[in-house]
């Protein structure tokens, strides 16, 4: 006698995505710092012109340092150019003087050889001029030496003020790049040095990124490009972000090393501050099933699949789970009816009245359209 067909209720077998995400543990920090050293040492700091916190500009004043000093040099070198500018002047004059001499003398050598054959002109009247054009040609050189002379004391005067209004400028600290202002360690009063602490530190362009050590099993698994969500105290929901960086070695003491992740976003970030990075390593899309339709011995796994009202007993093989469901890598097809509660009432090639669950038992044997398996923390999450 043929055994009557038993209800039993069934699921249908659905595809998801499975991502395998790491967590990490970090803290902010700008993507690239700018120290800010004075570029003259042993200089008062007068004034400060930028505080922690405050977004400045390229080329805007940081500090002023003391400039008396070389305000007092620049109105000395003011006065030495007019003196050179003047001394320019009279050697110039002095050598338009020399030429019309020099002329002059020439003109009497020049008629002296012309009347000396003819006996007009004595010998003596004729040494006579051609000593004097002589001299004439002397003191034409000399006075253009004389001018050379002044002309390069004007240049050296004007050099030197080239190099007092390069103090006078350097005497105000500017920014060399657009940025955060990190910290800040000028001090009305003090005295710069070229060698001491940075007068600022900035955040470059405002960048803020998620820094963090990876564990050697996990940083091997990473690679640049990859996608991660950032969570930071105060947002209420986290921060998108992309794997730019990872360190090309493992440091050997601490078996990890440094990645840095930037954020699609970092208004209002502050650097220094803890946060927590999940990143998507590797997506694969398989069948999910509830767990309570799959029945597990010590070596192996198996499911009732329903076919024209005929269970069929399948061996799978699972993989992952999640929440109230199960990885099936394989053993049975996206769509399958199965059993929802591979009980023991049942036996291979059963008939059976399959009874698909109710709308409120289909919410919680619905599986989820993505599963995330975090490795950081050997727990699943959605």
């Amino acid at each position: 006698m043929a055994r009557d067909k038993a209800p039993v209720t069934v699921a249908f077998a659905k595809q998801g995505d499975i991502v395998e995400r790491i967590s990490v543990v970090g803290s902010l920090a700008a993507r690239e710092e700018v120290m800010v050293q004075p570029l003259v040492a042993g200089r008062e700091i007068q004034q400060i012109l930028a505080e922690v916190g405050q977004t400045v500009e390229q080329g805007q004043p940081l500090a002023v340092f003391d400039q008396a000093d070389a305000m007092l040099a620049l109105d000395k070198n003011a006065v030495g150019a007019l003196r050179a500018r003047a001394a320019v002047a009279v050697e110039s004059g002095k050598i338009e003087v020399a030429l019309v001499a020099e002329r002059e003398a020439r003109k009497q050598l020049d008629r002296s050889l012309t009347l000396q054959p003819k006996g007009i002109i004595a010998d003596q009247v004729l040494d006579e001029r051609q000593n004097a054009y002589d001299r004439a040609l002397v003191e034409t050189a000399l006075a253009r030496q004389s001018l050379a002379l002044a002309r390069a004391e004007e240049q050296l005067i004007a050099q030197e003020r080239r190099e007092i209004e390069l103090t006078i400028s350097r005497s105000t600290v500017r920014a060399p790049e657009s940025g955060l202002v990190l910290e800040r360690n000028a001090r009305v009063g003090i005295m710069t040095s070229d060698s001491g602490t940075p007068l600022f530190r900035l955040a470059k362009d405002g960048k803020i990124e998620f820094v963090a050590e990876v564990t050697e099993t996990n940083f091997v698994r990473l690679s640049k490009g990859m996608r991660a969500k950032v969570t930071v105290p105060g947002r209420d929901e986290p921060l998108g972000g992309t794997l730019r960086l990872n360190a090309a070695q493992i440091e050997p003491k601490t078996r990890s090393g440094t990645v840095r992740i930037e954020l699609d976003g970092s208004e209002g970030l502050i650097p220094g501050v803890f946060a927590r990075a999940v990143i998507d390593t590797s997506t694969r899309t398989n069948v999910f099933l509830p767990a309570t339709a799959v029945r597990s011995t010590r070596r192996s796994h198996s499911v009732y699949v329903v076919k024209d009202d005929v269970v069929e007993t399948r061996a799978v093989q699972i993989g992952l789970r999640q929440g109230n469901f199960v990885e099936i890598i394989e053993g049975v097809e996206d769509g399958e009816m199965v059993v929802l509660k591979a009980g023991g009432f049942l036996r291979d090639q059963d008939r059976v009245t399959p009874v698909v669950v109710s709308e409120e038992d289909s919410l919680r044997s619905e599986p989820p359209q993505t599963a995330a398996f975090d490795r950081s923390e050997g727990t699943v999450r959605q």
